[in-house]
């Protein structure tokens, strides 16, 4: 019959310079201590961060409604310019017709004429204001690209 004689070191918790493998129990919960708290901060910041996103989440579908409307309220009055431009434009050929056709006397040619030139001046001003629109809009693409990137 063997007789197996037990030592500290085989007895798993306790620390000696025999085993020095073996952490003592303290150092152990020492460890996890700090792996827990570790977990805890990872939870918080993940946390901050989901709330955060849900936040930017929000800003962003405002942002789109707001961006909606803005195309909206954009083509309804580049559709009324573009539609100012064509009356006008109606206007002035009716004026060329009757001017051409002889069925006017020379003060109503010159009268013709001078109006003419306001209906010119008109959609020239109509078109840069159209111009400006666009122009604005493009700047803000690119203003709101900078700052949703």
């Amino acid at each position: 019959m063997k007789i197996e004689v037990i030592s500290r070191a085989m007895v798993p918790g306790v620390d000696n310079a025999i085993n020095p493998s073996v952490k003592p129990l303290e150092e152990r919960n020492n460890q996890f201590l700090q792996i827990q708290e570790l977990i805890d901060k990872k939870r918080d910041y993940l946390y901050k961060k989901q709330k955060k996103l849900k936040s930017i989440e929000k800003q962003n579908n405002f942002l789109g409604v707001v961006r909606d409307d803005y195309r909206k309220y954009h083509s309804y009055i580049t559709k009324q310019k573009q539609d100012q431009i064509e009356a006008l434009q109606i206007i002035n050929n009716y004026i060329n017709d009757l001017t051409e056709s002889g069925k006017l006397s020379k003060y109503n040619i010159e009268d013709a004429k001078v109006e003419q030139k306001k209906i010119m001046q008109e959609v020239d001003s109509i078109r840069a204001g159209l111009d400006d629109i666009m122009n604005d809009t493009d700047y803000i693409g690119k203003e709101l690209k900078k700052k949703l990137a």
